[in-house]
């Protein structure tokens, strides 16, 4: 945690989004979507403002049963293409490809449909491209929340972004969110390993990321700029969240690198053994002292390490949840570890297995 709060605290040129950009780099921004018609409005909304103008859209329906698609082709917005994917596909890791493959773009940016983003957010990423030559861009992503149960979803997320990029900027990227990420089209098309894991319906991103980071990882880089956030709504229920998780956990056993799979592997252990600790404390006669003791030093590392990040965000103010999430977050972790290995989920309608 001390290395991943310094790297999450270096501070690079390309942070700064300058006020004049030559708008030289062709950018398609490329968005997939499946039932998103409550979100169409504010997302098209939110794209229009893009101060960047050398600038395309392409939104890829997904087999809607809504009326996301009659609500994407009344969009004006300048330069957009709205395509249907194909029968034989499905998914947004499909999605994706499909749209890549209906552009030229030299630089591909993909969010979600239930997002939105500042006037600058284009022209950061372009500026952080360019300044560095890295081939691919991961920026921030943040909760908006009300109820006390979306604060502590926040300041959970909030400690996956911060830890995906402190890992990126020391140089060992391990997750990155498609939320808000940037590459190169050249790059992403050449990737090799691709049909490896097309058939697993998440890690568009991360399974890129990996192979990236497997060849150059000084080549993908995290933009720290809050022109650069992205914004989105957390899960609108506890089994939301549990199958969204689940999702994104379900990953871990198909990764090729071994760094994150061992990580993955030694989060679960270490909060088994937090749970065990706790009750051989309570059961067998131990030491509470000592429990009481490390469970203390463990409040005070997370505290040290989500200060920085949350008064970034400017959320500081969460700093309140941590101590209320240490407790929650070692059952959450066993919970969802072992759901993600052993059971399907739910996602946008569709029943997937692990």
């Amino acid at each position: 945690m001390i290395r991943l709060s310094k790297g999450w605290n270096l501070s690079f040129d390309y942070d700064n989004t300058p006020r004049s950009l030559q708008e030289n780099t062709t950018v398609c921004v490329i968005i997939a979507l499946r039932n998103e018609a409550d979100n169409v409005e504010k997302l098209l909304e939110s794209l229009s403002n893009q101060s960047y103008k050398n600038l395309e859209f392409i939104f890829i329906n997904d087999h809607s049963d809504d009326t996301t698609y009659q609500l994407l082709k009344g969009n004006t917005l300048n330069k957009s293409t709205v395509l249907n994917l194909p029968n034989y596909l499905q998914g947004k890791k499909q999605a994706i490809r499909f749209g890549i493959e209906h552009t030229k773009a030299q630089l591909i940016v993909t969010t979600d449909a239930d997002c939105t983003q500042p006037k600058n957010w284009v022209k950061s990423i372009v500026n952080c491209y360019q300044e560095t030559g890295a081939l691919m861009v991961s920026g921030p992503v943040h909760f908006t929340y009300k109820s006390f149960f979306e604060r502590l979803m926040s300041v959970e997320f909030s400690s996956l972004i911060i830890t995906g990029a402190a890992s990126i900027r020391n140089q060992t990227p391990n997750m990155c969110n498609a939320a808000n990420l940037a590459f190169e089209r050249t790059a992403f098309l050449q990737q090799n390993n691709y049909k490896e894991h097309a058939h697993i319906p998440t890690g568009d991103d991360e399974f890129f990321l990996h192979q990236l980071a497997k060849e150059d990882p000084s080549k993908i880089v995290f933009l720290k700029n809050h022109d650069a956030i992205v914004s989105t709504t957390p899960p609108k229920s506890i089994i939301s969240f549990i199958n969204q998780r689940v999702r994104w956990a379900s990953k871990w056993k198909h990764y090729k690198n071994k760094g994150p799979q061992y990580t993955a592997v030694f989060i679960f252990i270490f909060h088994l053994t937090f749970y065990f600790s706790g009750i051989h404390t309570l059961f067998f006669n131990g030491h509470i002292n000592i429990f009481v003791v490390a469970l203390c030093l463990r409040w005070v590392c997370e505290l040290f390490y989500m200060k920085s990040a949350l008064k970034w965000f400017n959320d500081l103010s969460l700093l309140y949840t941590v101590p209320f999430l240490s407790l929650f977050y070692p059952f959450y972790a066993i919970f969802i570890g072992l759901l993600a290995t052993f059971t399907k989920y739910s996602w946008k309608n569709r029943i997937f297995s692990v």
